[in-house]
């Protein structure tokens, strides 16, 4: 069913649901095989999209990974992030204050404990994502460090911790010949949530943001040192047949694949847990597809024939291959062309689940103030209330 801005009109009212949060990094809007089948497998997220609504013309915040999260966080235009008041209300506090757990695991870029803020934006907060409205998390806090694949430490809760086992050399062979003598990240983060849904009693709705580092370009030493050398994945996923293929584009459709199998893993257990059903899953990258690595978009059609890529504003740099599954109001197999970006979240989650504006420092900014700086209610939730 396809469903445009003619069927904008009916309202209805539901549950509060649990929000589940999915972001890959610099997947293309060809690149899933629910948008562009062809070379590349992700069957999980094909499934989801048939049990969900497939959105044409989604967009990211920007055209590179911190700005586009900020736009995500704060639902301010990515115009207006400079100079956004320190205290501006995030998407988690909100959440959080509206009586939401809220838990995130992966890259949690701009909310960097390397990076301190120069000026009071957004778009450089310093801290961890506890001190942004999370009450748990695990991941990699730094934009700095976080696209080394194999990384020295991790972030649990607000501690540095360390992963022995990529206490050794890491390569490209030595990771794919025995992937289970090291730790990958998009693993690490998989399993982190994993664990917390399982282990998970019943409660209050949640929020959960999960966001890995691929298919960005990465290396297997540590950044920032190292370059972006190639696209680091434990596994062949059935491409290492194409001998004819670039060894960094075998990895890139590997890495896509093997997104999507975590992916699967993660939707399993909400199932499992009983979970599905009072869940709202999104899923969507945080810009278009990148020319990074080796890696060219043109091999796989990695844009979906848009023009431009990562970097660029041409359709090509910002387009997101984004699902909504919410059980219950999006009919199964529906397709809406209707328009809406990262900056219209926080806005319209709010008004769905009639959550209110609280804000850090009231005395400093006032609810109008802030309410003119935010986009009108979305069009993508308006479709989601109206089917």
């Amino acid at each position: 069913k396809r469903v445009g801005r003619r069927e904008l009109n009916m309202q209805t009212t539901l549950d509060r649901p649990s929000i589940l949060w999915l972001m890959a990094d610099d997947l293309g809007a060809g690149e899933p095989s629910f948008t562009s089948p062809g070379l590349l497998r992700t069957p999980n997220l094909d499934a989801l999209a048939a049990a969900g609504m497939r959105f044409t013309a989604a967009y990211a915040g920007y055209t590179v990974c911190a700005p586009s999260r900020a736009t995500f966080f704060t639902g301010r235009h990515s115009g207006r992030l400079a100079g956004a008041p320190a205290d501006w209300p995030l998407l988690p506090q909100l959440l959080q204050a509206a009586g939401y757990e809220t838990v995130a695991f992966g890259k949690s870029a701009p909310m960097d404990i390397v990076t301190p803020p120069r000026l009071p934006s957004v778009a450089e907060w310093g801290g961890t994502p506890l001190d942004f409205g999370f009450d748990r998390f695990a991941g990699q806090p730094s934009q700095l460090y976080c696209h080394n694949m194999y990384p020295a430490d991790w972030t649990v809760g607000g501690r540095v911790e360390p992963l022995p086992l990529n206490h050794k050399p890491r390569s490209r062979r030595l990771c794919m010949a025995r992937p289970e003598a090291y730790n990958y990240t998009t693993d690490l983060f998989a399993d982190a949530a994993i664990g917390w849904l399982r282990a998970r009693t019943p409660g209050p709705p949640f929020f959960a943001y999960v966001s890995f580092t691929v298919p960005h370009a990465g290396g297997w030493d540590q950044a920032p040192r190292a370059a972006e050398e190639g696209q680091p994945v434990p596994r062949a996923e059935g491409y290492d047949p194409h001998g004819d293929w670039p060894a960094v584009e075998r990895d890139h459709a590997a890495s896509v694949t093997y997104l999507d199998r975590r992916v699967g893993d993660l939707l399993r257990t909400l199932a499992e847990r009983g979970l599905d059903r009072s869940t709202a899953v999104f899923f969507a990258s945080d810009n278009g597809a990148h020319e990074e690595g080796g890696h060219r978009v043109g091999f796989f059609n990695s844009t979906g024939g848009l023009r431009g890529h990562k970097r660029a504003f041409y359709e090509g740099g910002v387009r997101s291959p984004s699902v909504v599954r919410w059980p219950g109001v999006t009919p199964p197999g529906a397709v809406s062309d209707v328009p809406w970006a990262f900056w219209d979240v926080l806005p319209t989650l709010l008004e769905i689940l009639e959550a209110e504006y609280v804000f850090m420092s009231p005395n400093r900014h006032s609810r109008e103030h802030v309410l003119r700086c935010l986009p009108p209610s979305s069009a993508v939730f308006t479709v989601l209330l109206s089917v």
